[in-house]
């Protein structure tokens, strides 16, 4: 069976066409392009690739392949990447108020399309639907020496991975958070850096269950520098909880209770998939602010 890997777009500036697109999906160089090729990937995972490739004709109006980006919120994306240096499209084929036409800065036609239920995803994406990691994204099979592990730690990756364009496309909306006395949401910075505490202090608290090694939990970046240093800080952080719990097993304590943090009785696959849920939910409860909002 075929599937897409990556779609091609004839620019005649790749480096100018880099910048945008890199910032407008969030995506990244593979590294190793030529001045005339550039293949950009999702920063994190796997998923439809876009290559840009020079071409010297100029774009035409009536083209055969355009991109469909479909947005949670999509008045703001559009305002975004009216930022980024795209430029609005009057359109006189068939309008319809569910998209917006835009132009990337070489001229390439591409339309924002609001998702609605489509696609509950604030993050522009190359498709309809929210990406899900394939197998090839996932550790082997032989990775962790405890299945349970294996599961809730991948899970828990893909959940931590997932809240930070969440968290992104909220601070950029300008939305305020609700009004709480819990310091973690004084502002968009302390939310963050709570969701990023919290996991860490997850794998302090199950290492002390189990005996473990501290997994020396690298300390998280200033409220002023986290949003610059969140994505490098994940991945330290989850190469922690890897090398911390790879070769442990969960045989005759996957049901021992042990007191949490915060007082309440927890297994240890307990407190896995509260590291699970917890940026799960923050970043249900940012999707839903800006639902609000539209």
């Amino acid at each position: 069976m075929l599937r897409i890997g990556s779609i091609v777009w004839g620019v005649r500036d790749v480096a100018r066409a880099t910048q945008f697109w890199s910032a407008a999906l969030d995506y990244a160089p593979r590294g190793g392009d030529s001045p005339d090729w550039v293949l950009l990937k999702p920063r994190r995972g796997t998923g439809v690739q876009l290559a840009l490739q020079e071409v010297r004709a100029a774009a035409r109006e009536r083209r055969r392949h355009h991109l469909d980006l479909y947005a949670f919120d999509q008045e703001a994306e559009v305002e975004r990447l009216v930022g980024l240096g795209a430029t609005r499209v009057e359109w006189r084929y068939e309008p319809d108020s569910d998209y917006t036409v835009l132009a990337d800065p070489d001229g390439n036609y591409f339309c924002v399309i609001a998702a609605g239920e489509v696609a509950a995803d604030p993050v522009l994406r190359l498709a309809q639907v929210r990406y899900v990691p394939d197998d090839a994204a996932l550790p082997a099979p032989d990775a962790f020496a405890d299945r349970v592990i294996r599961v809730l730690l991948s899970l828990q990756e893909r959940e931590l991975r997932a809240f930070l364009p969440i968290w992104r496309r909220f601070g950029a909306s300008g939305l305020p958070l609700p009004a709480s006395e819990n310091e973690a949401y004084r502002s968009n910075e302390h939310l963050l850096l709570h969701v990023l505490q919290s996991s860490g202090s997850y794998l302090v608290w199950t290492c002390r269950q189990l005996g473990l090694p501290d997994p020396s939990v690298p300390p998280e970046p200033a409220p002023a520098d986290v949003a610059a240093l969140a994505d490098d800080h994940v991945e330290r952080l989850l190469e922690r909880w890897r090398a911390a719990l790879k070769d442990v097993s969960l045989a005759g304590v996957r049901t021992t209770v042990f007191t949490s943090n915060w007082g309440v009785p927890l297994t240890i696959p307990a407190m896995l998939e509260h590291a699970v849920a917890h940026p799960m939910r923050h970043g249900f409860q940012l999707e839903e602010l800006l639902a609000r909002r539209g």
